[in-house]
């Protein structure tokens, strides 16, 4: 017995210091973990509701610090933080009332939410934090309570001789990631990395097997079943299956529910119909007015333009330009006119004048003397050459007037009355109110089937899709669509619904035709009433009322 005892008191210098490199290494991992939690541990440090501290109180009243709007308190981050073989009932059942309201678990039925709430575990990463990498084998499921989580995936760069990261999505609250490798035991297929402060909610792989890996795949196991259902993915590999499952959505709608259109449905996804039937309905605004007997109905629509005839379009375009040349033809005959009095005016006066000094010269030569006669035919002489180069001066002038490109100009570009729309996006366009006799009209475009889509970018303005039966839809993005556009299949869909469903004024004119249709059955019907001599003493009440509706709804 005494060497034994010996013995231990020699181990137990070793065995303390191996207990106090175990107590300093829990406590370094203590801190640690506190300074990587301490952006939501710190919560509760900025809100002090006790009693003793008044100075505190005061200033955290002078403060008016704005609360954070957080989905989990810090109680609630505490508890799960929680083993989940130390959770009570009680605990458990605080759990699935917090987490039932969260919008990651709100797919899930009240007894898949009842065990998730015992083995849920809260996790805190501060940005640019890897939370999941690409080829690495997968421990846990994660569901995004707050932040924002970047996706990217490893792509060979044949210029670079190496893989290069690059981003294909953003995730926000709500989403779930890490289900792919879990349900297919397979290594991570992408990258996850914080944006910002992110909360999340992890899910240990044993605990997703045991939980929710049989709803996971009920829903993956229906997605495969929609998108075998039609043939534009059949030339899918395993892995584009595996994505469309991940990113698409299961929907059902009821009797007269709006399926898209009016501000409802989900935007850049394409709907596939499963089963059921919808229509496609459309609002006409139409002007019905009353001539001689006669109704006439013109579409109104102040979002399209009017269909413009040659001669309107001449008197649009083209009337600038005529007012133009009729003003160049009037300035042009003025000028002429001007111009051949300026002319001729001073020539005209010259002969005359030349021709009146011959007849006077014999009565001037009588009464005065040689060195007279000279001075007057001097003057005279003067008075033709100024009134030739006052000529030749108008003439310059004209031509000058005429190629001068100040004087195009002005002739080009008259003032005229009227106004220009400004092109600019700050000036506000009058709006012009509805004429008084206007009317709405809803018409059937189209119905769709199962197996028929939409939702690829049609023209659905004044358009919505209405469930004619219980409707059960498949939504898929557009942009992943458009990622495998094999032989450019989605476009042609596209192109195929613009063709196909008519549009605003082929519609129009299907009313028109239907409304000439009920006039002439009415007109016929009286005439031939009218000339039969008969006595018939039923009234319009005699009619059963269900008949009688049919025929005064409009179309």
């Amino acid at each position: 017995m005494g060497p034994k005892k010996k013995d231990e008191k020699e181990l137990n210098p070793e065995q303390e210091m191996k207990r106090k490199f175990k107590a300093k290494c829990r406590f370094r991992a203590l801190g640690r973990m506190v300074m990587a939690n301490t952006y939501w541990l710190i919560e509760a440090a900025e809100q002090y509701e006790g009693v003793e501290d008044v100075k505190r109180r005061v200033a955290q009243a002078v403060r008016g610090k704005t609360k954070k709007k957080r989905l989990l308190s810090i109680t609630d981050k505490a508890l799960l933080n929680k083993p989940a073989a130390e959770r009570t009932d009680l605990e458990k059942k605080y759990i699935f009332r917090i987490i039932g309201g969260l919008k990651c678990f709100k797919r899930y039925p009240n007894h898949v939410k009842k065990k998730l709430a015992a083995v849920t575990y809260f996790k805190y990463y501060g940005p640019d934090r890897v939370i999941v990498r690409q080829h690495q084998e997968a421990h846990a499921l994660y569901f995004i309570v707050t932040g924002d989580v970047i996706v990217s995936h490893l792509v060979y760069d044949d210029l670079l001789q190496q893989n290069v990261s690059v981003d294909i999505g953003i995730m926000h609250a709500g989403d779930m990631f890490g289900e792919v490798s879990l349900l297919h035991n397979i290594l991570r297929t992408a990258t996850c990395t914080t944006a910002g402060h992110c909360e999340l909610l992890i899910l240990m792989k044993e605990d997703f097997k045991n939980v929710l890996q049989a709803s996971v795949q009920r829903q993956w196991d229906e997605v495969k079943n929609a998108m075998s259902a039609f043939n534009y993915f059949d030339g899918l590999d395993e892995v584009a299956r595996r994505e469309g499952c991940i990113v698409a959505k299961m929907k059902s709608y009821g009797v007269n529910e709006i399926i898209l259109g009016d501000g409802v449905g989900v935007a850049n996804f394409v709907y596939f119909i499963l089963s059921g039937r919808c229509q496609m309905i459309e609002s006409l605004q139409v002007c019905a007015t009353t001539r001689l007997g006669r109704t006439t109905y013109k579409l109104y629509d102040p979002y399209v333009e009017e269909e413009e005839s040659e001669q309107d379009m001449d008197k649009k375009y083209f009337a600038a330009y005529k007012n133009l040349n009729k003003s160049d033809t009037t300035s042009s005959s003025k000028g002429s006119r001007e111009q051949r009095s300026s002319v001729e005016g001073p020539q005209d006066n010259a002969t005359e004048q030349a021709s009146e000094e011959p007849k006077r010269r014999p009565s001037i030569l009588k009464t005065t003397d040689k060195s007279e006669t000279r001075e007057s035919s001097a003057s005279n002489v003067l008075r033709v050459t100024l009134a030739s180069n006052s000529s030749e001066q108008k003439r310059a002038n004209t031509k000058e007037n005429e190629f001068s490109p100040l004087a195009t100009v002005q002739e080009i570009l008259p003032t005229t009355d009227a106004q220009r729309d400004s092109m600019r996006l700050s000036v506000e366009l009058k709006i012009t109110p509805p004429p008084p006799n206007l009317q709405t009209y809803f018409m059937q475009v189209c119905q769709f089937n199962p197996g028929s889509t939409f939702g690829f970018g049609e023209n659905m303005r004044d358009r919505r899709i209405v469930a004619l039966t219980k409707v059960d839809c498949m939504m898929l993005p557009k942009i992943w669509l458009l990622q495998r556009n094999t032989a450019n299949i989605w476009t042609r869909i596209e192109h195929y619904l613009n063709k196909k469903i008519p549009t605003k004024k082929q519609l129009f004119k299907d009313f028109v035709t239907e409304r000439r249709w009920l006039e002439f059955r009415e007109q016929l019907v009286e005439d031939v009433l009218s000339r039969s001599n008969t006595v018939n003493w039923t009234s319009v009440h005699d009619v059963p009322y269900s008949i009688r509706m049919e025929e005064m709804i409009d179309i």
